[in-house]
């Protein structure tokens, strides 16, 4: 999403929208935005996110440090394997 480039959930993670904010995970439930590791300053200069959860930019709890964890550590995640 962040660089517009389709490939496989594997390779990808998810942030979601959650009743706490948002949250990197691949399998909870609602709403969600997949971002290559990397990508996510991208993402969130297009406001790509808020636009793919449907909610107002400033609505969303967490949201610039959900995505600094998925630039940050996304090769850990990556590592982790599709079952997140």
């Amino acid at each position: 999403m962040g660089c517009r480039a389709a490939d496989d959930q594997s390779a990808m993670l998810r942030l979601a929208r959650s009743p706490i904010g948002v949250v990197v995970s691949r399998t909870a439930p609602g709403r969600g935005a997949w971002l290559h590791p990397g990508c996510g300053a991208q993402a969130l200069r297009r406001r790509a996110v808020p636009r793919a959860l449907r909610v107002a930019s400033g609505d969303l709890d967490g949201l610039v440090e959900a995505v600094a964890l998925v630039d940050a550590d996304g090769s850990a995640w990556e590592k982790q394997g599709p079952t997140h």
